[in-house]
């Protein structure tokens, strides 16, 4: 008995040393396999970045997966505004493209979500957004920076933005390049743009972005507002003012949607102006959404005749200003759920 008991003690002794060594063994060789294999890079499963890869397979787009969630906000839209992307010094609305790209790594590095046209306005007619801390990012004027110096560096993030653009400007012929003007986006850029998924383009008028005589004294005043008629000697009639306004904007929705291919139905007002008569007539001429240039939130009930936008293309404003924006967005929303 005793030698028995002996024989299961050394038997059960080698059977544990022979299935621990191959348990050994067998980590051994995974490690070793594992060192021979690379990894498959992370992929982004962004609609956004899809599209920007697709339309430009040499681009990198900038990983996500790095960024620390964050809430901000939900069921509203901060709205940024940006003009010209350049270093030059002579112009007021500009912002460097040093700068611009920081703005973009402070969206990207805080969980920041830059959303499409049509989910901005499907937001404002339904009040329906599954994006948290979405941002909804504008340009004016339609210049060929956008083109050259905003528009690569929003491609590495995959995010969308529209362009506001004064229509009777773009144009594919070299006068386009006119002495004492900021170059104008071409219809060529613009199509390339929009082929990649990630860029609207919608109305700043067509030609009525100039300042233009609003008195006999000459002061001068924004295009969309009532002018002097110098050869009258008198202010324009309402009759005369809602009919140029009219003209004006029907040339530019109807002249835009004709070579980009879809209608265009949103509208941005020159240096911010407005008033009854001139949303009267855009309404009349087609559009559905007016930007204006006074600061704060779209939220659910915005008027889509009076949507907020937050300047943000200047050179002082750097990401403590942004800091600052988003953090009132989110003081506003925690707020009215409190």
């Amino acid at each position: 008995m005793r030698k028995r008991r002996l024989f299961l003690i050394v038997f059960v002794t080698f059977l544990f040393l022979i299935v621990a060594g191959g348990l050994l063994g067998e980590s051994d060789l995974v490690k070793k396999n594992a060192q021979k294999v690379q990894p498959f890079p992370q992929v982004d499963t962004s609609n956004y970045i899809s599209d920007a890869q697709n339309a430009e397979p040499n681009v990198t787009a900038i990983q996500k997966a790095t960024v620390i969630q964050k809430k901000w906000y939900n069921n509203q839209v901060v709205v940024l505004n940006y003009h010209h992307v350049t270093d030059q010094k002579n112009q007021k609305y500009v912002i460097s493209p040093e700068l611009f790209a920081r703005h973009m790594a402070f969206l990207h590095d805080n969980d920041l979500h830059p959303i499409t046209l049509a989910e901005f306005t499907q937001f404002v007619d339904t009040g329906t957004l599954t994006t948290e801390n979405a941002v909804f990012m504008t340009f004016d004027d339609g210049y060929e920076s956008y083109y050259t110096e905003a528009f690569p560096i929003m491609r590495e993030y995959g995010y969308p933005s529209v362009n506001f653009a004064i229509a009777g400007r773009i144009r594919d012929v070299a006068e386009r390049k006119r002495e004492n003007m900021t170059t104008p986006l071409s219809r060529q850029q613009v199509k390339e743009m929009i082929a990649s998924g990630l860029v609207d383009v919608a109305s700043h008028t067509y030609s009525l972005h100039e300042e233009e005589e609003r008195n006999e004294w000459g002061d001068l005043g924004p295009g969309t507002a009532p002018v002097f008629l110098k050869d009258l000697d008198r202010l324009e009639g309402e009759g005369e003012y809602r009919n140029r306004l009219y003209v004006d904007f029907v040339m530019s929705r109807v002249g835009l949607g004709s070579w980009i291919g879809h209608d265009v139905n949103a509208i941005s007002l020159p240096f911010g102006y407005t008033n009854n008569i001139v949303l009267e007539t855009a309404r009349q001429a087609g559009y559905k959404y007016v930007f204006t240039t006074t600061p704060g939130l779209v939220k659910r009930g915005t008027n889509p005749f009076a949507i907020p936008r937050n300047g943000v293309g200047l050179r002082d404003v750097d990401e403590t200003s942004l800091h600052q924006l988003f953090t009132k967005a989110k003081n506003e929303f925690e707020g009215e759920q409190s």
